[in-house]
């Protein structure tokens, strides 16, 4: 046991043996009172079914966060030493040949099959430090990616709006979160955006697409 007067902590630890059988659910938690919430683990956020056109190469990144601001990495989910993160669809053998996945959770995917449904098993995991190796946490994460036609433009949209991409916006507490998200059409006059999606909070809404100009969409989030 260690404690200091000046940050007033004490610090100790302990070990035990709990013996557990198949099927049993495990829990750690801090009991009574004065204690600090334990550490949180890394949430991933991702929509699907996602569209790839066949025979391109794309990059797909999924959105990580962890509330700890602790260091996180993706690796493929596995089935090993009685774990089992991916019922029958551990990646890469599953995926198509070439498929890779780095530590910051993005992953390169070719499809060469229009139609077919790949099933993408990832594992999102939290270290205290960039050297560590031991995760705090693991969490598994899966999508279907979905191979289609080639496009008669293979110009995606560009996305742009009042907020950045990738940006964290602080709001206070009751103040209401007023956005815009906009498309800039690149394949011409003879390609229409129909619909935009989101991934949002709940309580987030998201009004009907409307065309500006030629090239030009928005829709208004609040």
């Amino acid at each position: 046991m260690d404690s200091s007067a000046v940050i007033g902590t004490t610090i100790s630890q302990r070990s035990g043996i709990v013996t557990l059988a198949a099927d049993d659910n495990f829990s750690a938690a801090f009991q009574s009172n004065a204690w600090r919430t334990l550490a949180t683990a890394a949430v991933a956020t991702i929509m699907y079914p996602i569209l790839k056109p066949v025979s391109q190469t794309i990059a797909i990144n999924v959105p990580v966060a962890d509330a700890d601001g602790d260091i996180i990495r993706c690796r493929w989910a596995t089935a090993s030493n009685g774990v089992d993160e991916c019922g029958g669809v551990c990646p890469p053998s599953s995926l198509p040949a070439g498929t890779s996945i780095y530590p910051n959770c993005t992953i390169l995917i070719t499809g060469q099959i229009v139609d077919d449904w790949l099933a993408v098993a990832l594992t999102v995991e939290d270290f205290i430090n960039s050297s560590s190796t031991d995760p705090l946490s693991s969490v598994p994460v899966q999508f279907l990616v979905q191979v289609v036609s080639q496009a008669s433009c293979t110009s995606s949209p560009t996305i742009i709006g009042k907020s950045p991409q990738q940006s964290c916006t602080l709001i206070l507490f009751g103040q209401t979160f007023v956005s815009q998200l906009i498309l800039i059409n690149n394949c011409g006059s003879n390609v229409t955006i129909i619909d935009m999606t989101t991934l949002a909070f709940p309580g987030m809404v998201r009004e009907s697409s409307t065309q500006l100009n030629t090239t030009t969409y928005y829709s208004d989030l609040s």
